[in-house]
């Protein structure tokens, strides 16, 4: 069948439209190994969670952009990370260097992502085009860098190990290390943001630009810190041991890509993931919108009110497994997920006062982080359940549904800023109608 050496098993088989040499991994990871692939996104899990949680804010109170010219750069961000994943699934896909890939990306965003957070005087003083084409090229390449390391750091699962149990705990170790990302930026921003005026968005304005500037900076340099670290650590071996495709084996890739392509099944799941992933995005991004209509004065609560909503939703996410197992299955978990985000909902539709009580917007945060958890959760088993063995086509599959949930969130955005009222007088809780309306 083969030979061993160090645990990786080479098929030496010989056909006529095969390779001579053809690296099969099923061993067993070391844990530094896995450690060190779930530490390769933790800097783009840093940038999603300020992205969705701060990036409006910024450019609507401190940019003074307006809300319609900043939901439409939101809008260009989510389309422009749209194009680019299913470009950079197939550019991966023909090359043999993964890590490289992932360290260009890299720093695409550590250029870009502190810039889109940046209001230079000659930006500031110029024309509402000149600033949007400067925010647009800042968020575009941000976008292109961000969507070129996630698919290149998903596409080295399989090239790390076959076993089945081995990427499971791989795909544990990333979560982890993506809730220690979201974790993180809290963190700092409640401890740049607290301190002052800041708390309070209705006197946050341009002087405050320099603390979204420091936290932008602040967690890319620790995120440029975990990326060396994964890139100092992780050890591959498809650089080593190239295969090429066989024609037979695009035959069959085309073909399975396109049976799925018209299988319905395929769009009811991808309706299910945008949804889910939907509602996750408005809640991050409407959340502290929501805490402004309420004039809430406690210091913190702009980066406290998102923690407490990621810190149920880690909790959530764990427990999964036991509500499948014991609950009927992922169709009732997925009920159960949804029925915490309905009252979430309804939660925010009696909490339209301008108050200083704090426990009912943490309610309706912890209601969304514990539903938009299991409901992304279960999302993500059925898109692989959907997949099954047919894994060669799972990038295609995963472009598919992650194409819909960015554009579609995009566009969510744009059209939701385009709707509000000209004068706050005449909508005072339009973002609560939002999380209580556009969510359910």
């Amino acid at each position: 069948m083969g030979n061993m050496e160090n645990g990786l098993k080479f098929n030496s088989r010989l056909t006529k439209e095969s390779t001579p040499l053809v690296l099969v991994n099923d061993r067993k990871l070391p844990f530094s190994q896995k450690l060190a692939y779930g530490l390769g996104h933790f800097y783009n899990d840093i940038c999603a969670a300020i992205w969705f949680t701060y990036a409006l804010i910024f450019l609507q109170l401190v940019a003074e952009m307006g809300p319609v010219n900043a939901g439409f750069l939101l809008f260009i961000g989510q389309a422009v990370d749209a194009i680019t994943t299913p470009v950079a699934g197939y550019l991966l896909d023909r090359t043999v260097n993964r890590k490289q890939w992932h360290l260009i990306g890299s720093l695409l965003v550590l250029v870009s992502f502190p810039l889109i957070f940046t209001t230079p005087g000659a930006v500031m003083g110029a024309t509402v085009w000149v600033q949007m084409v400067y925010f647009s090229l800042s968020i575009s390449v941000f976008q292109v860098g961000w969507a070129v390391v996630q698919i290149a750091h998903l596409s080295l699962l399989p090239e790390l190990t076959t076993l089945t149990e081995e990427r499971a705990q791989l795909t544990a170790h990333r979560y982890t290390a993506s809730m220690a990302a979201h974790i993180l930026v809290y963190f700092v921003a409640w401890a740049l943001l607290s301190s002052s005026h800041a708390m309070n968005m209705k006197l946050v304005g341009p002087s405050d630009s320099w603390r979204f500037l420091d936290l932008a900076i602040v967690t890319s340099v620790i995120g440029l810190v975990v990326t060396m670290v994964f890139h100092s650590t992780l050890k591959t071996t498809r650089g080593l041991f190239p295969r090429l495709p066989r024609k037979q084996e695009i035959l069959t890739l085309h073909a399975k890509s396109l049976k799925f392509f018209r299988s319905p099944h395929l769009y009811s799941v991808a309706i299910i993931y945008t949804s889910s992933r939907l509602f996750m995005t408005l809640s991050l991004v409407y959340i502290p919108l929501f805490i402004n209509e309420t004039v809430l004065s406690q210091v913190g609560t702009l980066a406290t009110v998102p923690l407490a909503s990621f810190l149920v939703s880690a909790f959530a996410a764990l427990i999964v497994k036991l509500c499948t197992d014991h609950c009927g299955g992922l169709r009732i978990t997925y009920l159960i997920g949804s029925a915490f985000c309905l009252l979430g909902c309804l939660l925010v539709h009696f909490s339209y006062s301008k108050t200083d009580d704090t426990s009912k917007v943490y309610g309706v945060a912890i209601l969304f982080g514990a539903g938009s958890s299991i409901t992304m959760v279960v999302s993500l088993c059925v898109t692989a359940n959907l997949i099954g063995l047919d894994t060669e086509c799972g990038a295609f599959v995963y472009s598919i549904v992650t194409f819909a949930d960015k554009l579609l969130n995009g566009l969510a955005v744009i059209i939701i800023e385009e709707m509000k009222c000209a004068n706050v007088a005449d909508c005072p809780y339009y973002y609560g109608g939002v999380l209580s309306y556009v969510n359910s």
